[in-house]
């Protein structure tokens, strides 16, 4: 007799609510998120012949342990959960509960957990902290900039972008307006050498120097603002220095996976996208039983609504967007690379859309190519789909559009 198991996530403990094949409860208990109440569930299950279990999730300790010992494990994500739900209810037995009942029901959002190699499960992570360095990164140069244009708005522009580390060496060797206006060219041209600026450093210093003197009126508020200034400059190297670290490892990492190769040769792949891709798409091929699931995970595919007569298309929110990023990044250096990238993203632009779902439609159709030749362990051709496109009636590429 078939058993289904439904186990409510929680910090500290978990309910359980065990399921016959009838629907009747049989037990109802609760185990705490450690090994001896893993060893209270294992217990449990010893006495089952078939038993499924349910969760709310596909990472954590109790997932690998639950994984480790070989039972059957499904995952029914949280937002499905709360539309099962009654509504105004939220109780963990109760959701202990329907998660059982959906498994016992083959509800089709209750999904078999995919587990991917620790390879894959390595670099995730690591893209993981990557993108949380960089969105910090991006938070305090824009709050940089918010400051610095209060009271010393020279420095905004004096380099390409206020966070990179040659910027955040002036702002400590020259914090005011009043600093940088007291230095000389020579004195900036030292400055620069030593910073091993990669232009010209006698031209820049000269330009660095009138610009500097540009007349600015003062603030009254310049000493806390240089304050507080001075406190972002450390947060911002060490970020600085994080994403350059993170960057190395990650690519380290991408290349111990067999398949790094593979995920290299697609035009636009640069090697941190490459790896990015393989994190978030991972290496289980039964993950992503078609092009249109991977597609809406990843939120190039729009959502198309219909209603008697109404049929709308609307924007996919609800996605990977770390998968979206990439592959975002993937289409827009595809486009000097690929031929008929360039010519399907024009088609896109001369059909009156904006380009950011010129570069979404675009994704989703390298999305669709990427899914296929996954599926079969095939390199990526570009005359085959140059091809594709003439069989299809579409105007040749020519060289000019591929340069």
């Amino acid at each position: 007799m078939s058993h289904y198991l439904g186990i409510d996530w929680s910090d500290k403990k978990h309910d359980l609510c065990l399921l016959n094949q009838e629907g009747r409860i049989l037990s109802q208990f609760t185990i705490t998120h450690d090994m001896k109440g893993f060893q209270v569930l294992a217990a449990t299950l010893k006495t089952l012949n078939d038993v499924q279990i349910n969760l709310e999730r596909s990472d954590g300790l109790l997932v690998d342990w639950l994984s480790s010992q070989g039972w059957p494990v499904y995952v029914t994500p949280p937002i499905v959960l709360a539309h099962r739900r009654p509504r105004r209810s939220k109780d963990d037995r109760g959701d202990a509960y329907l998660l059982a009942h959906l498994l016992r029901m083959q509800d089709l959002e209750c999904r078999p957990l995919i587990l991917h190699s620790e390879i894959v499960h390595h670099l995730k992570q690591l893209a993981q902290a990557y993108d949380g360095v960089l969105q910090e990164q991006r938070r305090l140069s824009n709050r940089l900039t918010y400051l610095l244009k209060q009271y010393y708005p020279t420095a905004v522009r004096a380099f390409s972008m206020p966070n990179k580390l040659i910027a955040l060496t002036f702002l400590e060797r020259y914090p005011t307006p009043e600093a940088a206006e007291a230095t000389t060219v020579k004195e900036l041209h030292d400055f620069l050498k030593a910073q091993h600026y990669p232009g010209n450093a006698e031209r820049k210093s000269v330009q660095l120097y009138a610009h500097l003197h540009t007349p600015m009126p003062t603030s009254r508020m310049q000493a806390g603002l240089v304050e507080h200034v001075q406190v972002l400059i450390p947060l911002l190297r060490s970020l600085y220095h994080s994403r350059s670290g993170l960057d190395k490892r990650m690519l380290q990492v991408f290349d111990s996976h067999p398949e790094a190769d593979w995920w290299r040769q697609f035009p636009g792949a640069g090697p941190l996208t490459a790896a990015r891709l393989l994190a978030w798409i991972g290496d289980n091929r039964d993950r992503f039983p078609s092009a249109q699931v991977l597609q809406a995970i990843a939120g190039t595919a729009p959502i198309t609504r219909r209603s008697g007569k109404q049929h709308s298309v609307e924007f996919r929110s609800a996605c990977c967007h770390p998968l979206r990023k990439a592959m975002d990044d993937l289409a827009r250096e595809s486009l000097p690379k690929s031929g008929w990238a360039q010519a399907y993203f024009q088609e896109q632009l001369a059909a009156h859309r904006k380009p950011a779902r010129a570069y979404r439609a675009l994704a989703n159709r390298w999305l669709a190519i990427i899914w296929k030749l996954w599926k079969t362990g095939e390199q990526y051709d570009e005359a085959i789909h140059l091809a594709n496109r003439s069989r299809r009636g579409r105007e040749p590429v020519g060289e000019q559009q591929i340069a």
